[in-house]
């Protein structure tokens, strides 16, 4: 009876890698297909694409072998070294996201591919006693390569524990992507009035620690549990492969680049005015200095007083998307200027001095008792995009909810 049961448990098992396979191939085919058909494709787009069908190439494999369509070429040339590009494209996808300048590849950048290449070249030039990927039929499969005849004894440690280095390989870009990621996060708050998740990119933090944690549990059910019996390797490998997938379908098709075209045509026309201001050693027709490197105290008493009277008088913070690039074309000020002036002048990023505006605009409407809209709903009047960054700006700088300041009226008005 125990028997029949443990094998009933592991029919249920390699059916489920099939099941995984078609659900990972399916929503990426639905997902590409979006992206393809979009009207405007950022280099992003393309990249993301190709990621995306990178990612289904061990879900390809796995759904051909239980249909018995395996092709020993297909596997040979689509083998497990294509996982070496996951680092490089993670790291040029984030890159690409966050560039200020036009979003290009760049030859250098090859440099990343070339672990790929060398051991790409390397396992299409050895003997192959068994295919280095994993087969849903085989309950003890073999996720790295097995090291045949000619090879050279120096390079067999490489192809056996090709997995490990995969693995490392990867981890090593994910900290050179977290790096750039948090350098990102401090930039933006001089230049974005907002901080959601396309402009953050918090989410790509998930990714390799999602990686770490599958990783973690695939070494634990290998190494310390009769995993064989209640789920295969191969099939954790392919829920791996579909997590990593899943998580890129949901973000990666909403995410556009950071810097919108707007703000790059803005900060071109900056560093052309700073450059020829540089070059020339003078000032501009209206004496406001184009440079950010010496900025008089009049000067950025001038820039404060146009400032306030544009925010007070036109209310461009109601513009969710508001950003140091609009307030600059708007007052004809180098962005870097702006910058300057905010950080020198009032002690403020961009960031902190739009919400201070956005937040005195909710108190004015909350103190009108005849305003019977909801809280939220003047908050997104005011500019805010999110409920949470807005109940947490409000408290932290009228140290009291928005519910309690609405109540707080209404007792002193009674």
């Amino acid at each position: 009876m125990k028997i029949e049961m443990e094998l009933g448990i592991l029919s249920l098992a390699q059916g489920f890698t099939w099941e995984v396979s078609i659900v990972g191939i399916s929503l990426t085919t639905f997902i590409l297909t979006n992206i393809l058909t979009k009207p405007y494709k950022h280099r992003t787009d393309w990249l993301l694409c190709l990621w995306l069908f990178l990612l289904n190439v061990p879900l390809l494999h796995s759904a051909l072998n239980h249909l018995n369509l395996a092709t020993p070429t297909l596997f040979h040339y689509t083998n497990p070294t294509l996982n070496l590009l996951n680092g490089p494209i993670l790291y040029l996808y984030v890159r690409l996201l966050i560039s200020r300048e036009k979003s290009t590849i760049k030859r250098s950048d090859l440099l990343h591919f070339i672990p790929f290449g060398l051991f790409y070249v390397l396992f299409l030039t050895m003997s192959h006693p068994d295919q280095m990927i994993p087969q849903p039929d085989k309950l003890n499969s073999s996720v790295g390569p097995v090291a045949g005849q000619g090879i050279p004894s120096l390079l067999d440690p490489l192809l056996v524990h090709f997995g490990l280095i995969n693995v490392l390989f990867f981890f090593g870009y994910s900290i050179v992507t977290i790096y750039i990621l948090n350098k990102h996060q401090k930039n933006i708050t001089g230049i974005f009035s907002q901080k959601d998740n396309q402009i953050t990119l918090k989410w790509i933090y998930a990714l390799p620690s999602t990686v770490a944690m599958l990783v973690i549990l695939n070494v634990a059910f290998e190494s310390f549990l009769k995993s064989d019996i209640v789920i295969e390797p191969i099939t954790l490998h392919m829920l791996s492969f579909l997590t990593f997938i899943v998580l890129l379908c949901f973000f990666g098709i909403k995410q556009k680049p950071v810097f919108q075209t707007k703000c790059l045509d803005s900060d071109k026309k900056e560093n052309v005015t700073e450059d020829i201001s540089i070059a020339s050693n003078s000032t501009n027709e209206n004496n406001k200095p184009t440079s950010n490197n010496n900025l008089s105290n009049e000067f950025i008493k001038q820039i404060i007083e146009e400032m306030q009277f544009y925010m007070q008088s036109e209310k461009p913070y109601t513009d969710p998307d508001f950003s140091v690039y609009m307030l600059s074309n708007a007052l004809n000020i180098p962005r870097r200027s702006l910058s300057l002036v905010l950080n020198t002048g009032l002690s403020k990023n961009f960031y902190q001095y739009v919400n201070e505006f956005r937040i005195e605009e909710v108190k004015v409407q909350l103190e009108h008792q005849d305003n019977k809209s909801t809280i939220i709903d003047i908050a997104f009047q005011a500019g805010f995009k999110s409920k949470s960054s807005f109940n947490s700006l409000f408290k932290q700088y009228c140290h009291v909810t928005p519910s309690q300041y609405r109540k707080m009226i209404k007792q002193q008005t009674s």
